[in-house]
Protein backbone atom coordinates (compact mmCIF):
# COMPACT_ATOMS: atom_id res chain seq x y z
CA UNK A 1 0.00 0.00 0.00
CA UNK A 2 1.07 3.38 -0.71
CA UNK A 3 1.00 6.33 2.08
CA UNK A 4 -1.47 8.27 0.04
CA UNK A 5 -4.00 5.17 0.66
CA UNK A 6 -7.44 6.15 1.32
CA UNK A 7 -7.64 5.08 5.02
CA UNK A 8 -11.15 4.65 4.87
CA UNK A 9 -11.02 2.01 2.00
CA UNK A 10 -12.25 -1.82 2.85
CA UNK A 11 -9.55 -3.71 3.95
CA UNK A 12 -8.99 -6.43 1.33
CA UNK A 13 -7.73 -8.95 4.28
CA UNK A 14 -5.00 -10.16 2.29
CA UNK A 15 -2.28 -6.94 2.64
CA UNK A 16 -0.91 -5.17 5.77
CA UNK A 17 -2.12 -1.41 4.91
CA UNK A 18 1.48 1.01 4.60
CA UNK A 19 -0.40 2.88 7.54
CA UNK A 20 0.18 -0.55 9.99
CA UNK A 21 4.17 -0.29 9.12
CA UNK A 22 4.04 3.42 9.38
CA UNK A 23 2.64 3.02 12.80
CA UNK A 24 5.31 0.03 13.83
CA UNK A 25 7.99 1.66 12.43
CA UNK A 26 7.24 5.25 14.19
CA UNK A 27 6.30 3.40 17.72
CA UNK A 28 8.80 0.64 17.62
CA UNK A 29 12.10 3.05 16.21
CA UNK A 30 14.77 0.95 14.58
CA UNK A 31 17.86 -0.61 16.05
CA UNK A 32 20.45 -2.40 14.31
CA UNK A 33 21.39 -4.19 17.35
CA UNK A 34 19.82 -6.27 19.69
CA UNK A 35 18.20 -5.04 22.58
CA UNK A 36 16.38 -6.03 25.88
CA UNK A 37 12.61 -4.92 25.04
CA UNK A 38 11.63 -5.29 28.77
CA UNK A 39 14.64 -2.73 29.49
CA UNK A 40 16.86 -5.62 31.34
CA UNK A 41 13.46 -6.86 34.18
CA UNK A 42 13.45 -10.46 34.61
CA UNK A 43 12.02 -12.07 31.80
CA UNK A 44 13.29 -9.92 29.21
CA UNK A 45 12.57 -10.12 24.81
CA UNK A 46 15.29 -9.70 22.73
CA UNK A 47 14.13 -7.73 19.95
CA UNK A 48 16.13 -5.90 16.95
CA UNK A 49 15.41 -4.01 14.05
CA UNK A 50 11.38 -2.75 14.46
CA UNK A 51 11.11 -4.78 17.35
CA UNK A 52 10.87 -8.25 15.95
CA UNK A 53 11.25 -11.31 18.73
CA UNK A 54 12.86 -13.77 15.86
CA UNK A 55 15.62 -13.27 12.87
CA UNK A 56 15.41 -14.03 9.52
CA UNK A 57 15.81 -17.63 10.19
CA UNK A 58 12.98 -17.68 12.46
CA UNK A 59 15.73 -18.40 15.46
CA UNK A 60 15.04 -16.16 18.74
CA UNK A 61 17.08 -12.57 19.16
CA UNK A 62 19.18 -13.07 21.59
CA UNK A 63 21.89 -10.76 22.61
CA UNK A 64 24.25 -12.54 20.32
CA UNK A 65 22.21 -11.99 16.91
CA UNK A 66 24.17 -10.00 14.29
CA UNK A 67 23.41 -6.58 13.77
CA UNK A 68 20.63 -6.01 10.72
CA UNK A 69 20.48 -3.10 8.10
CA UNK A 70 17.23 -1.04 7.39
CA UNK A 71 16.03 -3.04 4.41
CA UNK A 72 16.60 -6.26 6.47
CA UNK A 73 15.06 -4.75 9.54
CA UNK A 74 12.45 -3.75 7.22
CA UNK A 75 11.97 -6.94 5.59
CA UNK A 76 11.51 -8.80 9.05
CA UNK A 77 9.04 -6.34 10.17
CA UNK A 78 6.69 -7.39 6.80
CA UNK A 79 7.31 -10.97 7.23
CA UNK A 80 5.85 -10.80 10.88
CA UNK A 81 3.13 -8.15 9.99
CA UNK A 82 2.01 -10.37 7.57
CA UNK A 83 1.44 -12.83 10.60
CA UNK A 84 -0.04 -10.37 12.81
CA UNK A 85 -2.55 -9.43 9.60
CA UNK A 86 -3.39 -13.04 8.69
CA UNK A 87 -4.57 -13.09 12.50
CA UNK A 88 -6.15 -10.33 12.52
CA UNK A 89 -7.87 -11.38 9.14
CA UNK A 90 -9.45 -15.02 10.81
CA UNK A 91 -10.44 -13.56 14.01
CA UNK A 92 -12.21 -10.84 12.72
CA UNK A 93 -15.92 -11.12 11.28
CA UNK A 94 -16.68 -7.82 10.23
CA UNK A 95 -15.34 -6.24 7.54
CA UNK A 96 -12.87 -3.32 8.41
CA UNK A 97 -11.28 0.29 7.15
CA UNK A 98 -7.40 0.37 6.39
CA UNK A 99 -6.97 2.25 9.50
CA UNK A 100 -9.13 -0.12 11.66
CA UNK A 101 -7.16 -2.99 10.09
CA UNK A 102 -3.95 -1.57 10.71
CA UNK A 103 -4.67 -0.27 14.08
CA UNK A 104 -5.74 -4.07 15.12
CA UNK A 105 -2.66 -5.29 13.13
CA UNK A 106 -0.49 -3.12 15.27
CA UNK A 107 -1.80 -3.76 18.47
CA UNK A 108 -2.18 -8.17 17.15
CA UNK A 109 1.96 -7.39 16.39
CA UNK A 110 2.81 -6.27 19.82
CA UNK A 111 0.50 -8.57 21.61
CA UNK A 112 0.29 -11.66 19.46
CA UNK A 113 -2.62 -12.92 17.99
CA UNK A 114 -3.57 -15.23 20.74
CA UNK A 115 -4.28 -11.77 22.84
CA UNK A 116 -6.39 -11.04 20.35
CA UNK A 117 -7.98 -14.43 20.28
CA UNK A 118 -8.78 -14.09 24.24
CA UNK A 119 -9.86 -10.47 24.03
CA UNK A 120 -13.09 -8.99 25.63
CA UNK A 121 -12.03 -6.41 22.49
CA UNK A 122 -11.99 -9.50 19.75
CA UNK A 123 -15.54 -10.40 21.50
CA UNK A 124 -17.23 -7.03 21.40
CA UNK A 125 -15.87 -5.92 17.59
CA UNK A 126 -17.07 -9.24 16.13
CA UNK A 127 -20.58 -8.75 18.14
CA UNK A 128 -20.65 -5.19 15.80
CA UNK A 129 -19.65 -2.82 18.92
CA UNK A 130 -16.73 -0.70 17.10
CA UNK A 131 -17.38 2.29 19.53
CA UNK A 132 -15.76 -0.06 22.18
CA UNK A 133 -12.67 -0.87 20.52
CA UNK A 134 -10.61 2.34 21.78
CA UNK A 135 -11.29 1.58 25.14
CA UNK A 136 -11.18 -2.35 25.21
CA UNK A 137 -7.50 -1.23 23.88
CA UNK A 138 -6.71 1.29 26.65
CA UNK A 139 -6.53 -1.82 28.85
CA UNK A 140 -3.80 -3.43 27.29
CA UNK A 141 -0.89 -0.98 29.20
CA UNK A 142 1.15 -3.39 31.30
CA UNK A 143 4.10 -5.20 31.28
CA UNK A 144 3.51 -8.05 33.81
CA UNK A 145 1.41 -6.22 36.58
CA UNK A 146 2.89 -2.64 36.08
CA UNK A 147 1.25 -0.12 33.86
CA UNK A 148 3.63 1.61 31.71
CA UNK A 149 3.11 5.33 29.83
CA UNK A 150 5.21 4.09 27.04
CA UNK A 151 2.14 1.36 26.39
CA UNK A 152 -0.39 3.64 27.20
CA UNK A 153 0.77 6.36 24.56
CA UNK A 154 0.94 3.46 21.70
CA UNK A 155 -2.51 2.07 22.35
CA UNK A 156 -3.84 5.56 22.39
CA UNK A 157 -1.77 5.73 19.16
CA UNK A 158 -3.46 2.78 17.78
CA UNK A 159 -7.14 3.82 19.19
CA UNK A 160 -6.76 7.19 17.61
CA UNK A 161 -5.70 5.19 13.91
CA UNK A 162 -9.02 2.74 14.42
CA UNK A 163 -11.07 5.97 14.81
CA UNK A 164 -9.51 7.42 11.72
CA UNK A 165 -6.40 9.03 12.20
CA UNK A 166 -3.58 9.18 10.34
CA UNK A 167 -0.16 7.27 11.79
CA UNK A 168 1.83 9.82 11.67
CA UNK A 169 -0.85 12.70 13.41
CA UNK A 170 -2.15 9.54 16.20
CA UNK A 171 1.56 8.97 16.96
CA UNK A 172 2.77 12.49 17.35
CA UNK A 173 -0.67 13.55 19.59
CA UNK A 174 0.11 10.13 21.76
CA UNK A 175 3.30 11.46 22.42
CA UNK A 176 2.51 14.98 22.93
CA UNK A 177 -0.31 14.76 24.66
CA UNK A 178 0.04 11.77 27.41
CA UNK A 179 2.53 12.65 30.58
CA UNK A 180 0.67 10.22 33.22
CA UNK A 181 -1.25 7.02 33.55
CA UNK A 182 -4.62 8.96 33.60
CA UNK A 183 -4.39 10.57 30.61
CA UNK A 184 -6.61 9.97 27.52
CA UNK A 185 -7.11 12.90 25.05
CA UNK A 186 -10.59 12.48 23.33
CA UNK A 187 -9.74 11.50 19.45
Amino acid sequence: MSETEDLAATWDRRSVPHAATAVLQRIEGFSATPYDDNGAQAGGTWTIGYGTTRDAKGRPISPLTPPVTEAEAESLLLRDMAGAAQDVARLVRPPLSLCQAAALISWTYNLGGDALAGSTLLKRLNAGDLAAVPGEMRKWIKQGDKPLLGLLRRRWAEAAIFRGLPPAKACARGWAEIDSLDDWPAF
